[in-house]
């Protein structure tokens, strides 16, 4: 099992860091941990955040999917939450997520984009893979979807193609993590600073996306569960 109970209201710049008397990973049960406001399994590898819907018109376009709720693309965000984005990175670590830079076009030595992307090992591909649910109370009814159930492409006029998220790990720039200082955790639009990305064919247009007429009205307490890719043949 994964939280749900846990308000997303409890900021972690509220509580107090972790010292010796108080480990940063707290175990729960024999594979249930505990990391800030999130849940980790060690057996089936899944992560659950809390948080709460942000941008939910239909008219609205969004670039990412998570974000810190003192996060700078908060404007942008189809959910936010309270977890450190730094506890989520060393969750998905604690869990063998492997990062792979795949998604992301090389420099040149004067620092511009190539056409080139890097040539990444089939088995760290495979470890970097993963999807997404959504849990949240409807009336009487708790329901889990996929949360592409929640994205539309206005190009297709469907919901968003269901791919794996990829785990890229973000970056530590002037020794500060990079997800942190931004509150950029999981993107739709490619973002070499957040912890995950999107690798849908059609992630690089940042026009395209909107909530889906579905999505609950803003505010809506969530649970995100991150889980191992499995492909549907």
């Amino acid at each position: 099992m994964c939280c749900f109970g846990i308000s997303n209201a409890d900021s972690v710049e509220d509580k107090p860091q972790s010292t010796a008397d108080t480990p940063l990973v707290k175990k729960i049960s024999p594979h249930q941990y505990q990391i800030g406001i999130i849940s980790l399994n060690k057996e089936t590898r899944e992560i659950c955040i809390p948080a709460q819907t942000n941008i939910t018109k239909p008219e609205s376009v969004i670039e990412y999917l998570l974000v810190h709720s003192n996060g700078e693309k908060i404007h942008e965000s189809l959910l936010t939450t309270a977890a450190d984005p730094t506890h989520i990175n060393i969750a998905l670590k604690l869990l063998n997520y492997r990062e792979s830079q795949e998604l992301f076009r090389l420099r040149n030595p004067d620092g511009f984009f190539t056409d080139q992307y890097p040539t990444v090992a089939e088995d760290i591909k495979k470890a970097a893979r993963f999807s997404i649910q959504i849990t949240w109370q409807d009336g009487t009814l708790e329901k889990t979807i996929p949360v592409t159930d929640w994205i539309y492409n206005e190009a297709t006029q469907k919901p968003m193609v269901s791919a794996p998220w990829i785990y890229n790990g973000s970056y530590i720039y002037e020794k500060a993590f990079n997800a942190k200082l931004t509150g950029s955790i999981i993107t739709i639009y490619p973002n070499e600073g957040a912890i995950a990305n999107y690798s849908g064919d059609d992630r690089n247009d940042d026009t395209l996306w909107s909530p889906a007429k579905s999505t609950p009205e803003e505010g809506t307490p969530v649970k995100v569960t991150l889980k191992p890719w499995v492909a549907v043949p």
